[in-house]
């Protein structure tokens, strides 16, 4: 039946913390292509350029999306109810308003809907009142507001500085190569994004785990099959590092217009730093 069809691999393994299976991926996969082309043609219609700049105005949701999962995460686990007298009682509000309880919208996938709505909400209200600010500006309260109910958590600062250290060797090290082989600089902030992605499943599984006693798990399908093999997540990071590498270059060779090459930049910037910030915050709390 359809019903069971849709409970088994769409809401039991949301509620059973189990991740994700072949077929929620694909179906997961197609929905987002079409909205991404949906979401491209409305930038086209209402001529949101597409740069360096909408990067940075972006960025804050996307850290915003990661923060509050990671928020949720705290709370599930039973770690931020150990700190509701911290930041003058903020967190006991935070976990006292069950807002952030683990539910759909809190977790992957409505996360991220909820987080997209919220950025296309901001860009709405910034154009209609004609204040450009106004986008970047409640991004970045928002997700302000979160990272500090997380501050009080922190505490594998090595881990997370490791994480960081490897991510930010590759990202130099594509910023340097894009210049030499004559492709946009500001492309490699892809290949940072994915380097951080792949660094934080395999330090945080084949090492953390290991050295802390806690476990963690891989969610997603093919990335646990990689790291199965011999060599572990190690795989998965070289994995993430070539392709995205590959993915900008073939990106920034091909003939299309600038505006369609950053799009395609972007999103694959935001499948790399969303669950890379998610997993180096939670691994930072403990969570």
């Amino acid at each position: 039946m359809a019903g069971d069809f849709f409970n088994d691999y769409f809401v039991k393994p949301i509620w059973d913390r189990v991740g994700y299976n072949p077929v929620n991926t694909l179906i997961y996969a197609v929905i987002a292509l079409a909205f991404a082309f949906i979401i491209y043609k409305g930038f086209e219609k209402y001529k949101v350029k597409i740069d360096q700049k909408f990067f940075l105005q972006v960025l804050p949701f996307i850290l915003l999306g990661s923060t509050m999962r990671v928020v949720t995460d705290s709370i599930d686990s039973g770690v931020l109810q150990n700190h509701t007298g911290d930041l003058f009682g903020l967190t006991g509000i935070v976990v006292n308003s069950h807002i952030w309880d683990y539910g759909y919208f809190t977790v992957t996938p409505g996360v991220y809907f909820l987080t997209a709505a919220l950025l296309f909400g901001s860009l709405a209200l910034s154009r209609v009142l004609k204040k450009e600010e106004i986008f970047p500006g409640i991004g970045l309260v928002l997700w302000a507001f979160h990272f500090i109910i997380l501050i009080p958590l922190f505490t594998y600062w090595s881990f997370a500085l490791m994480i960081l250290g490897i991510a930010g060797i590759v990202g130099l090290a594509a910023y340097f190569a894009s210049k030499l082989i004559g492709i946009e600089p500001f492309s490699s902030v892809v290949v940072f994004a994915h380097a951080l992605d792949g660094a934080a499943t395999w330090v945080i599984i084949d090492i953390f785990s290991k050295v802390t006693g806690r476990s963690y798990f891989e969610q997603h399908v093919v990335s646990d099959l990689l790291g199965k093999t011999a060599i572990g997540f190690a795989l998965f990071f070289l994995v993430k590092v070539l392709f995205s590498s590959a993915a900008v270059f073939v990106i920034e060779k091909d003939d299309a217009k600038r505006q369609e090459k950053n799009y395609i930049l972007l999103l694959l910037f935001i499948f790399g730093l969303a669950p890379g910030m998610r997993d180096v915050l939670r691994m930072l709390c403990g969570v």
